[in-house]
């Protein structure tokens, strides 16, 4: 690949880009000046607000009924001034039914009402005026006044009764405060709040806007179609372009941290306490941190940046290429805003989301949380998302009927069902949407089910992962039988899968060990979902967690995602790959997620071989039911020194290994269509058949 000329492309494109003087505006200046002169002025609004509401003085109108109680009242509200600085206009009224008309006239802000009992202390309304701010203020400092009256009287009942009442009142035990945070793990704390969902928006902001410019800002220029005429290869141009977006994010990013940090230093040295704060506290802590952070930041910023390439291209027009950002990026901003919630803390189940993942470990950084294994994983993860979403960017650059075709207008979801065709195929548009809203209902809908209704939740995440593409392939009325291989299975497609399930069952069981062992912490939500398995019931466990997985995944995955990428123009291998990976990272469980992919690989090629999706349903409901059964019934495989093992020596791991790969190639020759034992006979009858 020529350096040298993709050097030239990016240079064009860079200067595209800064020529841009809207672009060096919304990017530049408003960070820059506008950011902070925003967080200033309200810091001085409400600072000025507060003051002012303590300051001003409120109009309080008594009615009168007794001499003394209004004396009284009108006591209280002047010994406010000197112990809460609260200022009381006063004045005396008759008794009236017009108190809304007053309070909304604005003539008071408040009427205090008493009314004569037969105790010694009248009792007291408070007429007030909520949706109005000055007479919702006045009503809660009356009320703190008259509440401090209350407490006085209760104690004074108190001294009365008893004598002793003083020695009552005193503390029963001490309770002396220590924290061991330190000054650096407490301002860190506060930083990685703020920090990730401010850093994640920068690089959107800098990524989106120049994105839709460079992609179908080209294409709907004309530009585009010229630039792809030129000597240079679509790789080339492709990368050029992927460069430009990543640097200027990275360029929104650093301007965005110089514009924090300014306003951080001057919020800083205006505190009262700084000059005592700055001797003890250590900046240099954070500089691993931040050079942690740098490096996920650009590996984030590539993940994001291939992202809206790759969404921007498949638009027709920018006004579609924003309609299709927006929500985009409110899906990447709510995985930013996620890692704020009480209680989500960086696993390794949550390492293996994107964005949420990135978001997590900042924050964790800045609270000085090194823990290495989940920095390892979420960059491996990161690693990962970004290699997937920049092949696929890559795929959709080099397909022309994708470029200059229908692009995401292809999503069916939008047309009436009218006026589609019979026996279409689903596109790349159809694969997100579906799969946005099988994960969005599954995941939000699924996870209130399971808080209210406990394990029956699954049972409806399964429903809904089924219904999903079912329905939408129903609706845009898709050739169901190509789509989710529909195809009857041969009987030595069947039996293969006997080979292919024992087979990969050995293998996982070892490997899962080795991973126990080698990663004890990894296996924490692995457990607890044993755990909800081991509550529910045999049969119940056995429906949902060997049956419906069977079906509802099987559709999704080897159905609705494999059948639509199988039809498209791309390698079987990367199919393979992404109906496997996809399907990994649906668990969201990284001990999974290394099996599960292996597993996933062994499912794609079952489906490619047989044309059949029965042959993966069967497949995963044997595995699936049969750790169901060891989980309810380890009577039954006393027996069996492997599925009674926790830990292996490395001579049983490896012949268990053999044992596994063995049974699983065995599966492979009787079943493969091409090289297998059955292959001759299959290509003979098919001969006789024509």
């Amino acid at each position: 690949m020529n350096k040298r000329i993709i050097f030239t492309l990016l240079k064009k494109e860079l200067t595209d880009i800064f020529r841009d003087t809207k672009t060096i505006i919304i990017m530049v200046i408003v960070p820059l000046i506008l950011y902070p002169l925003v967080f200033l002025g309200s810091l001085l609004l409400t600072s000025s607000l507060m003051k002012e509401s303590t300051v001003k003085t409120y109009n309080v109108a008594i009615v009168s009924t007794t001499a003394e109680t209004t004396q009284n009242i009108r006591s209280l509200l002047d010994k406010a001034l000197v112990k809460h600085e609260y200022h009381f206009h006063v004045e005396e009224i008759n008794s009236s039914e017009n108190y809304e008309r007053y309070i909304r006239d604005e003539k008071y802000d408040v009427v205090i009402v008493p009314e004569t009992n037969e105790s010694e202390y009248p009792d007291i309304t408070i007429y007030s005026l909520t949706s109005s701010n000055k007479s919702s203020t006045a009503r809660s400092m009356v009320d703190i006044v008259f509440t401090d009256y209350s407490d006085e009287i209760i104690e004074e009942r108190l001294k009365e009764a008893f004598s002793d009442y003083e020695t009552l009142k005193e503390d029963p035990f001490k309770i002396e405060k220590v924290d061991y945070s330190s000054k650096e793990e407490t301002t860190g704390m506060l930083i990685g709040y703020i920090m990730p969902f401010m850093m994640i928006i920068s690089v959107l902001m800098g990524a989106f806007t120049v994105a839709i410019d460079i992609s179908v800002g080209e294409k709907e220029r004309g530009t585009l179609e010229t630039l792809i005429t030129l000597p240079i290869s679509n790789t080339q141009m492709m990368i050029s372009k992927f460069l430009a977006v990543t640097i200027f994010a990275l360029f929104s990013v650093a301007i965005n941290i110089l514009s924090f940090a300014l306003m951080g230093i001057f919020v800083f040295n205006s505190m009262a306490f700084a000059s005592t704060f700055v001797g003890d506290f250590k900046f240099t802590q954070f500089i691993p941190s931040i050079l942690i952070m740098a490096v996920l930041l650009v590996l984030f910023t590539m993940f994001v940046s291939s992202v809206c390439l790759c969404v921007d291209f498949m638009a027709k027009s920018v006004k579609e290429a924003n309609n299709l950002t927006t929500p985009l990026m409110l899906i990447l901003m709510t995985g930013a805003g996620m890692s704020v919630l009480p209680g989500v803390k960086l696993n390794f189940g949550l390492a293996l989301v994107p964005i949420l993942n990135v978001s997590l470990l900042i924050k964790e950084l800045f609270m000085l949380n090194f823990n290495l294994p989940l920095v390892i994983t979420v960059f491996a993860a990161t690693i990962i998302h970004t290699t997937v979403a920049i092949y696929i960017m890559t795929r959709v650059f080099s397909s022309e009927n994708i470029l200059f075709g229908e692009g995401l207008r292809s999503v069916r979801i939008f047309e009436k069902r009218a006026n589609m065709k019979k026996g279409q195929i689903p596109g790349v548009g159809d694969i997100i949407m579906v799969f946005a809203l099988m994960f969005l209902i599954s995941n939000f809908a699924g996870g209130f089910v399971v808080l209210k209704f406990g394990f029956i939740g699954y049972a409806f995440s399964q429903l809904i992962i089924f219904i999903v593409p079912v329905a939408y392939a129903w609706y845009m009325r898709a050739e169901m039988k190509n789509v989710f291989s529909l195809e009857i299975p041969g009987i030595k497609e069947m039996v293969g899968v006997l080979f292919f399930v024992s087979g990969s069952y050995i293998f996982n069981t070892v490997l899962v060990s080795v991973l126990y062992n080698a990663f004890p912490v990894i296996a924490r939500d692995n457990d607890m979902l044993s755990g909800v398995v081991s509550s529910a019931g045999f049969v119940p466990a056995l429906l949902v967690i060997g049956l419906m997985p069977a079906i509802a995944e099987e559709a999704a995955f080897r159905g609705f995602l494999y059948g639509t990428l199988k039809n498209k123009k791309l390698p079987i291998f990367a199919t393979m790959v992404i109906t496997a990976l996809v399907f990994a990272a649906y668990h969201m469980n990284l001990l999974q997620f290394i099996y599960v992919t292996l597993m996933g690989l062994l499912m794609s090629y079952m489906i490619y071989n047989s044309k059949s999706i029965f042959v993966t349903a069967f497949f995963h409901l044997l595995n699936n039911s049969f750790s169901v059964c060891l989980e309810y019934h380890k009577e039954w495989f006393k027996g069996i020194t492997l599925l009674n093992k926790s830990k292996f020596e490395i001579k049983e791991i490896i012949i268990y290994a053999i044992i596994g790969i063995a049974l699983v190639a065995i599966g492979f020759f009787i079943s493969d269509n091409k090289i297998g034992i059955f292959s001759k006979l299959t290509k003979k009858n098919q001969s006789q058949a024509r």
